[in-house]
């Protein structure tokens, strides 16, 4: 027992170096390949750069470590679930929202697409290296039923979701209201088509990583519900020029809860098992 404990630390410790090296190694080849000039970061929020990078990146390695041991799938297919989750959850959704609020971010073209290599560098090799280190034997994939109304009920779950926690926790905040000029030029509409694409996204990403994962149906659903959480709140623990951390911190409870409650939903939807038709004599 000691010794599965061990094994697990050791490869624990190799994915949480392999996400600091891939977010080091992603921010230097994304500032060559687009110059971006990125605004100086200043104190902000309870962790310097370094910590917080320390402790986000040990913090996704535990949930991908927990996540990659229960992965069905051969190396590639293993490999493709964590750069997929990583990737949308950590940045390519958060980037959507980002240039649709650009207008409160001020973020240039260039320092858009410096996060999104970056972004992509990194996830590459966090799913590289959990797939090399969790290995196990491909197990067949489970089939889906029901997908045809499964996913067009997740996206207004989402959409309710979205709008719910934006209502009942960030906008409860005084920070939050001044930062976003009290919305008055947010268009609710356009926003709420734009979280129609995004829950989508999410439906999609739920039924990845239920289809990825073994064990029971509880576990499989928890699990997704802390990705989802983990892996896109504390982004907002960064120190950042952009949005001061009155407004991030309000926005990292709104997104934890919400994304982790949405999670575990769309994953027990998604596992859902068809009834069979009992035959009468």
């Amino acid at each position: 027992m000691m010794n599965r404990y061990v094994i697990f630390a050791a490869k624990f410790a190799g994915v949480w170096l392999a996400l600091i090296i891939g977010q080091m190694a992603g921010g230097m080849i994304g500032q060559m390949l687009t110059h971006a000039a990125t605004p100086a970061s200043k104190p902000d929020g309870p962790f310097d750069l370094m910590t917080a990078m320390v402790l986000v990146s040990g913090l996704y390695a535990l949930v991908l470590s927990a996540m990659a041991s229960r992965l069905r799938w051969g190396f590639w297919g293993r490999a493709a679930v964590v750069f997929l989750l990583l990737y949308v959850l950590e940045s390519g959704l958060s980037e959507i929202e980002a240039i649709y609020f650009n207008t409160y971010l001020h973020m240039s073209n260039s320092l858009l697409m410096l996060m999104a290599i970056s972004g992509v560098i990194k996830a590459a090799i966090g799913a590289l290296v959990c797939a090399a280190l969790w290995r196990g034997e491909a197990q067949p994939a489970e089939r889906f039923s029901g997908l045809a109304w499964k996913i067009p009920v997740i996206i207004p779950i989402y959409i309710v979701f979205y709008f719910g926690a934006g209502a009942l926790i960030a906008w409860q905040s005084a920070d939050v209201r001044a930062y976003y000029a009290q919305g008055f030029d947010i268009n609710q509409g356009q926003l709420a088509l734009l979280q129609v694409g995004r829950g989508l996204i999410w439906a999609l990403l739920a039924l990845l990583s239920v289809a990825g994962l073994t064990g029971g149906t509880w576990r499989r659903a928890l699990l997704t519900g802390v990705a989802f959480s983990v892996l896109m709140a504390l982004p907002l623990l960064y120190p950042n020029p952009l949005m001061p951390w009155p407004v991030r911190q309000v926005h990292l409870i709104e997104v934890g809860v919400s994304n982790f409650l949405f999670g575990v939903l769309a994953a027990l939807i998604m596992l859902k098992k068809a009834r069979t038709p009992t035959t009468t004599r």
